[in-house]
């Protein structure tokens, strides 16, 4: 047996099907015989989903029939009910997560058949690949149905590929059921389809080329499936074992191929290719080899004997081409592609998974029959409020032909200025009735509440189309990175709602004008019927037609007649019904799309001849008023007002009764736009919240590939640096030079806190001031010294010192006489050597009797001094 890799079931949690169903079919349907046929169906359903969702699903073909017969009765059940009909709660978990130490399971809630059917179909197809890994290899029959099994579950996952997005809706997918994750199951059934193949060409020891192709083309299916599974937001998903199998299985493939394409160079005596290639096999297999965990037991041992024999034939093909062919081995790279036969391919889905299963809701139409019944209905009611209208209109300008001939016979007798009842009467609803005025009050409101209702359409209308130019631009930006759902999937059911009360304000427009054009009519008469009655009476004039009783006779007979079948038209147009369903279903796929054309075709064979009767009606009463007003002495004054006012009073009832109805209308109309404006907000505002958080995950992956981490410093960045030598102490200035004694040393250090040591004294800022000889019988030094002339001052930044006395011993001086070897000189000639004077601390300066002098300083005064 091949350890091939099955995938796990997805679990569902326990839902009651019969009472929410139940309730929705009465809703729609109140026939009690049908009610109690589909109450039947509902629970055998019911019984069908829990056997198809059972936790302990053994792997045998009974329960894929299950599941399949489970499947296609919900498909049946998505025609019958509009999906927002729906509020069952259906949960699933995700079929690879184990749990965590809380316990559960990621899972997602839908209220929806779609979901529970795409649901029902992962599980078909991850049992298909359950069973089919317990097939054995060594036989025909397994081989076969190993590889069928395979290629159905790789058709369904591949179909549920595009199924589960409608599905979903603006749901996050659980990830299992992630595009990603389909595709990398549909590649990896499809590579496990097309190895059984592989493996019944090798048992049964076919020609090595036919081996080379099959084995050639599993070996590519495993690799792009490993590619697909290798992905990042997939590699946590899978099994820990699965990676490395599927590794495994791609290099052992590939080195299997290039053995039997070896041996099929060795028969055509291409010994340097069937070299080449034998070496690449071995290479292959032994990483292979590596690869296969506990689980592949079977596949390592056949890895084996394959190894085996292809180091046998690559060391005899080795040993003839050193002795015999002596041929050019090949680079690897330079060989063709092996040829490659693809056998199994993904099995389609298309609608039923069994076409005999049979439908338990027969006795239910399809939505869009239910629908096209529903406009039938709606262009019935049209034709026969249209008809009835039209025989009420023609027996009420019957009844004011008649009140014209003001005989008692007639409708009532009408003597000198008095009212006849039947006009009191309608004066008095009219008056009661709030007269005129209400009815020009309820025109307007009837406008408003028209505008008003155009107002919400439209801005429901453009926050959808907001929402998809939206989505439409981002889609176009980021291309295939933006995945989540187009607006167009999600907003069709607001489409078609709004489509739908569109038609009906579109409808009660053309009813409203169409009441107000009839009130324009006998505008003037409801102001005479609106007057207090002896005002009324005042208005009326005094002139009358007679007619004599036999000609009265004979047209009150023909009036009679014609009033008869009238009212019998009426009935038969109420009553009558026509079973529509047939016709519809006939063509159910394309009922949208014949409507136009049955609709006719159905009224006019029901209701035609109702419609010629109805004619022949209008046409009798036509000629019976053109008797009338023949046989009479002509429509006086009097008469002709009467029949208006009449008419007046008749149509001001049927407004009023109108407009009883049309509020009714429009506050539930109002309702119901305000619950779709609420819902299309709700949608809107989840699209905008998903929509960021998308375009900030676009927008951070998209950074984190652009800018990576930061480059490493240089190294010569990473070396310590050491502070550089401390430079040299800049050469001494002239002053300097002057005040500084050669002897001294010139880079000796001293402390900070103290003045350096040197030979004379300095002020506070470390400025040199002149330094005298203690002479006998004059104090030791001479602190003070005379200000330097202002016409040269070296040390003009500092303040003058204060001029002191000398003690009463030491005489008044006038400046400094010239110092011997230092004469005065005029400008700036070359100076001799300066003569420094003994100092009694240092031992130099100025020579002091007693003293003996030092050695000429050699630094020479950079000026004359004119003290």
């Amino acid at each position: 047996m091949a350890e091939f890799i099955e995938v796990p079931l997805k679990r569902s949690s326990e839902v009651d099907l019969v009472r929410p169903f139940k309730a929705l079919v009465q809703s729609r349907n109140g026939d009690s015989g049908k009610q109690e046929n589909l109450d039947s169906a509902f629970a055998e359903f019911n019984t069908l989903r829990q056997a198809a969702t059972n936790r302990n699903v053994e792997k045998q073909q009974s329960y894929i029939d299950v599941m399949v017969k489970y499947h296609d009765q919900l498909l049946m059940l998505e025609s019958k009910f509009p999906p927002q009909d729906i509020t069952i709660p259906f949960k699933w978990k995700d079929a690879f997560d184990k749990g965590s130490m809380f316990g559960g399971k990621p899972s997602l809630t839908i209220t929806s058949l779609l979901w529970e059917r795409c649901c029902v179909l992962f599980n078909i197809g991850a049992l298909q690949s359950q069973i089919a890994c317990t097939q054995s290899v060594h036989t025909d029959d397994g081989l076969k149905t190993a590889s069928k099994l395979f290629q159905q579950s790789s058709g369904i996952f591949d179909h549920l590929k595009e199924l589960f997005p409608a599905a979903l809706g603006q749901n996050m997918p659980t990830p299992d059921i992630q595009k990603d994750t389909l595709a990398a199951l549909s590649a990896l059934m499809l590579a496990q389809g097309q190895e059984a193949f592989a493996l019944k060409g090798i048992n049964d020891k076919m020609k090595d080329a036919t081996v080379a192709k099959l084995v050639s083309q599993t070996h590519e299916l495993y690799s792009g499936a490993y590619k697909l599974m290798q992905k990042d937001q997939l590699r946590n998903i899978w099994d820990r074992d699965w990676l490395p199998r599927v590794s495994a299985r791609s290099a052992f493939y590939g080195g299997v191929a290039q053995y039997y394409q070896s041996c099929v160079c060795n028969r055509e005596k291409r010994i340097g290719e069937e070299i080449a290639r034998g070496q690449t096999a071995i290479d292959q297999l032994k990483t292979a080899q590596s690869r296969f965990t506990i689980e592949s037991a079977t596949m390592a041992k056949l890895c084996n004997t394959i190894i085996e024999k292809a180091t046998a034939a690559l060391a005899t093909a080795k040993k003839d081409n050193d002795f015999i062919y002596h041929d050019r081995i090949p680079e690897l790279d330079s060989l063709p592609p092996i040829p490659k036969a693809a056998i199994a391919k993904p099995i389609p889905v298309k609608g039923k998974l069994n076409e005999a299963t049979r439908d338990l809701f027969e006795e239910l139409a399809p939505a869009s029959v239910q629908n096209a019944i529903q406009g039938y209905e709606t262009r019935k009611a049209a034709l026969i409020n249209l008809e009835i209208g039209q025989l009420r209109e023609a027996t009420q300008l019957l009844n004011g032909a008649l009140a014209s001939l003001n005989r008692p016979d007639a409708l009532e007798e009408s003597q000198g200025q008095a009212l006849p009842p039947s006009l009191k009467e309608r004066a008095t609803y009219v008056r009661t009735s709030g007269g005129i005025e209400s009815i020009d009050r309820q025109l307007k409101e009837q406008r408003d509440m028209f505008f008003e209702h155009v107002e919400i359409i439209t801005e429901i209308d453009k926050m959808l189309r907001d929402e998809k130019a939206s989505d439409d631009q981002l889609r176009a930006q980021f291309g295939s990175k933006w995945t989540r759902a187009t607006s167009d999937s999600l907003t069709e059911k607001f489409r078609t709602d709004l489509a739908k009360y569109r038609g009906i304000i579109t409808n009660a427009r053309t009813a409203d004008n169409h009441v107000k054009s009839k009130y324009e009519s006998v505008k003037n008469g409801i102001e005479l019927l609106s007057l207090p009655e002896e005002q009324l009476a005042k208005r009326l004039p005094t002139e009358s037609s007679s007619l004599s009783p036999a000609a009265f006779q004979e047209l009150m007979s023909v009036v009679r007649e014609v009033q008869r079948e009238r009212e019998v038209l009426e009935k038969e147009f109420v009553s009558k019904t026509v079973d529509v369903k047939a016709a519809f279903a006939a063509d159910e796929g394309n009922v949208d799309g014949i409507l136009d054309l049955v609709y006719p075709k159905i009224l006019d064979q029901a209701y035609g001849p109702l419609q010629a009767r109805a004619l022949e009606n209008l046409a009798k009463q036509k000629t019976v008023l053109e008797d009338i007003e023949e046989v009479g002495d002509g429509k006086a004054l009097r008469s002709k007002l009467i029949e208006e006012l009449a008419t007046a009073g008749d149509t001001y009832q049927h407004i009023k009764k109108y407009f009883r109805k049309g509020v009714k209308v429009d506050s539930n109309l109002k309702q119901q736009l305000d619950a779709l404006k609420s819902e299309v907000s709700d949608y809107v505002f989840k699209r905008k919240t998903e929509k960021e958080e998308n375009l900030k995950g676009l927008t951070s992956s998209i950074a984190a590939s652009q800018h990576g981490s930061p480059p490493n410093a240089p190294r010569y960045h990473e070396e310590l640096k050491q502070p550089p030598p401390r430079p040299l102490p800049p050469a001494p200035t002239l002053k300097e030079q002057i005040y500084t004694p050669s002897s001294a040393p010139m880079a000796e250090s001293v402390p900070s806190s103290q003045p350096p040591s040197l030979p004379y004294p300095v002020q506070s800022s470390g400025m040199p001031l002149p330094s005298y000889q203690s002479y006998q019988g004059y104090p030791a030094q001479y602190s003070p010294y005379t200000p330097m002339p202002g016409g040269y001052n070296p040390y003009g930044s500092f303040p003058p010192q204060p001029f002191h006395q000398p003690s009463q011993m030491y005489p008044p001086q006038q400046g400094y006489p010239p110092q011997q070897g230092y004469p005065p000189q005029q400008g700036f000639p070359p100076q001799q050597a300066y003569q420094p004077q003994p100092n009694p601390s240092s031992g130099q300066g100025f020579p002091v009797p007693g003293y003996p002098a030092s050695q000429p300083s050699q630094m020479q005064p950079p000026y004359h001094r004119p003290w």
